[in-house]
């Protein structure tokens, strides 16, 4: 939308964004935006040709918000935040889209260059301090790919290169840097028709994939395991139809989504344990760490096989997980490859079928001891987690930032579950629940925070956004007052040292705990607490009308652990 003002960089920007298949700006701004608020501003009423915009107090919460929204609709979303200071504070976030290969497009405002002249040049003292030598350095270690606009005439070929980089596998943030003064120049209205390059999917080598059928025809103990093969739902059912057909058990290892139903027969848990020592072949599909070396290990003779879509995960500084093969391939690829290689099991039954039968054993073995843990009536983290799932409508969506026991939901529904970043930098949960709120799913949208990551969330300001955004989304905090983390790493290392006199309390104690239930009542939340199983279902039961009416929930678990 123009007017005799001509068409302002910004403008053009913010229309290509639309164009380009990015539905909302999760924006942080400041004094170097104004023409970003003037492009809005002229589009009055009907900005639907640019992205919603959605003011985000910290600049966590809107990377986080736009993480949860790529990651239900595959499509880069934005974050826009404040120049130098801004840029800084992108970093955590950052770092868990990058090693969650999550398309991110994060831009920020740029000092203006100039001191005087062009319109948008120099007008407040902190546009002096605020400057950087190298403003994109802040970041580069975290995202794929910066550049910085330089003018107006380049912006859809800045902004269409970006995102064709943070979609190209493996996917990731990309950071734009935006000066002020380029956003407030006029350019030509009639603009050139540029896009982003569209990658193809990546398909694995067809001899790499024999090989590994042969592997599998041959062995006597295979095992497969994942974290994140299931981000692409599709790979979900390819892989249970890998599983059932040649009994070959699935490990979900620290898993971010659901990558196998938990009821199938092959599904072996979440912990490698016995069949890492037992296997003669694994197969490590779309997982950064397969193993803990310190902890377990192959066998010396066991082949390894690792598939993803950057099988040697080369953007990780060390990894010395050694194996036969590395298959580059998007999962669901690899799966359909495979299964066509592998063909009918034939002379192979017999052995396919014993393998069956111990597989079906020990998975009711494993399924059975985590549902031990939930056992009684005593309010804990694994009963809590077993009971929330339980009562939870069967549409729901749960994004966990640690706490939720996620053996205990016994997920079988592809996007069902979306875990932390491997990066692990705390502040993420709330956020990306209200991006998914904000992508729109089916059913209600549950944040499930530890007390410690609910702090770190911000959760002041995401509560204010959800209100002010009408994102309504029930969160669920686990009050432990500590840092389980902390406790947990120093009493394994030191379980007999000075530390455990304090059960490695000093350095987690986070008494005293805080007002989880005042502080969302003050965002206009329902809110209730409790330390008891038994109320748990009318709780539950209240937050879910309450979100089903438009309003935010959040319910405090007082846990004795």
């Amino acid at each position: 939308m123009t007017d005799d003002r001509g068409l302002l960089a910004a403008e053009a920007y913010l229309q290509a964004m639309k164009r380009f298949g990015v539905d909302a700006l999760y924006s942080v701004s400041g004094t170097d935006f104004p023409s970003i608020v003037e492009a809005y501003g002229r589009a009055g009423a009907d900005s639907s040709h640019m992205p919603r915009p959605l003011i985000c107090p910290h600049e966590n919460l809107a990377v986080a918000m736009a993480h949860g929204h790529a990651l239900v609709t595959g499509r880069a979303q934005a974050a826009m935040v404040h120049v130098s200071v801004g840029t800084a504070n992108m970093v955590c976030g950052a770092m868990n889209a990058a090693r969650d290969n999550i398309p991110i497009l994060l831009s920020a405002g740029r000092t203006p260059v100039t001191e005087d002249g062009p319109h948008g040049t120099r007008s407040r003292f902190i546009h002096w301090a605020q400057e950087m030598f190298d403003q994109a350095g802040v970041l580069r270690e975290a995202v794929k790919w910066d550049y910085e606009i330089r003018t107006g005439e380049q912006v859809e070929d800045g902004l269409a290169r970006a995102l064709e980089v943070a979609m190209a596998p493996p996917q990731g943030p990309v950071y734009l840097s935006l000066p002020r003064e380029m956003l407030a120049e006029t350019v030509r209205s009639e603009r050139p028709d540029r896009r982003p390059t569209p990658t193809s999917p990546q398909a694995p080598d067809a001899n790499a994939i024999d090989r590994l059928a042969a592997r599998i025809r041959a062995a006597e103990a295979p095992v497969l395991i994942t974290a994140n093969a299931g981000r692409d739902h599709a790979a979900v059912g390819l892989l249970a139809a890998l599983a059932e057909t040649w009994a070959v058990p699935v490990i979900e290892f620290n898993p971010r989504t659901v990558n196998l139903p938990a009821d199938h027969p092959m599904h072996l848990g979440y912990e490698t344990g016995t069949a890492l020592g037992d296997a003669d072949l694994i197969v490590a599909l779309s997982v950064d760490v397969p193993w803990v070396p310190s902890v377990t290990r192959p066998l010396p003779t066991a082949a390894v096989v690792e598939i993803g879509v950057d099988p040697v995960h080369a953007r990780y500084p060390m990894r010395s997980f050694q194996a036969e093969e590395a298959i580059t391939a998007a999962p669901a690829s690899a799966l359909a490859a495979l299964i066509e290689a592998l063909g009918p099991v034939g002379d192979a039954a017999p052995r396919v079928e014993a393998r069956r039968r111990r597989v079906a054993q020990e998975h009711a073995r494993r399924h059975g001891a985590i549902a031990a843990e939930a056992e009684g009536d005593r309010m804990t983290a694994a009963s809590a987690s077993r009971a929330l799932a339980a009562l939870l409508p069967g549409a729901s969506t749960i994004v966990n930032e640690y706490s939720f026991r996620m053996p205990q939901g016994r997920f079988t529904r592809p996007g069902s579950f979306y875990g932390a970043s491997p990066a692990g930098g705390l502040g993420w949960g709330f956020g990306a629940a209200l991006g998914i709120r904000n992508a729109n799913p089916e059913g209600p949208v549950v944040a499930m925070l530890g007390d410690g990551a609910y702090m770190f969330n911000n959760p002041s300001a995401c509560h204010w956004a959800a209100e002010a955004h009408g994102l309504p989304i029930l969160t669920v905090v686990f009050n432990n007052r500590r840092w389980g983390a902390v406790r947990n790493s120093t009493l394994a290392m030191y379980a007999q040292g000075a530390s455990a006199a304090d059960d490695g309390m000093f350095m987690a104690d986070l008494s005293p705990s805080v007002d989880h239930v005042g502080l969302a009542r003050a965002h206009g939340a329902h809110a209730e607490a409790t330390g008891d199983l038994a109320a748990l279902p009318g709780i539950v039961e209240r937050a879910l009308t309450a979100v089903d009416g438009g309003q935010q929930a959040l319910i405090a678990l007082d846990l004795p652990e």
